[in-house]
C-alpha cells in the first residue's frame, strides 16, 4: 500500500537538519492519504541528567527525580524476572547512590 503524506514545514525541517526519527501518528484522509502529526516530546536529554544502561532496561538520575525502567520479554527462556529485577535495580541502586 501506498500513502500520500503531509507533514509540517518545521517537521521537514527537523528531519532534514537532525537526520533522525520523528515519532507521531498518521491520520488518513483517504484511503491513500494521510496527514502525519509529530508526537510532542520533550526536547532531548536535559544536561544534568546521568543514566546508566542495564541489561534489560535503564536507570536515569536528575536533580529532580530517579527513573528505572525494566523490560524483560517473555520469550527470553534463560532469564528469571525476579532475578533480573533483583540484580539489575541493585545495580540501579548503587549507581543512583554514587550519583546523588
Amino acid at each position: 500500500m501506498n500513502i500520500n503524506l503531509q507533514i509540517s514545514d518545521s517537521v521537514y525541517k527537523a528531519l532534514l537538519a537532525g537526520g533522525n526519527r520523528i515519532q507521531g501518528s498518521i491520520g488518513l484522509v483517504s484511503p491513500t492519504e494521510g496527514n502525519f502529526n509529530a508526537h510532542r516530546r520533550t526536547p532531548g536529554e536535559r544536561p544534568d541528567t546521568r543514566y546508566i544502561k542495564l541489561a534489560h532496561g535503564r536507570a536515569s538520575v536528575t536533580e529532580e527525580r530517579v527513573s528505572l525502567t525494566l523490560r524483560i520479554d517473555r520469550r527470553e527462556t534463560d532469564v528469571v524476572p525476579c532475578e533480573v529485577i533483583d540484580v539489575e535495580s541493585q545495580e540501579a541502586s548503587d549507581f543512583v547512590y554514587a550519583n546523588s
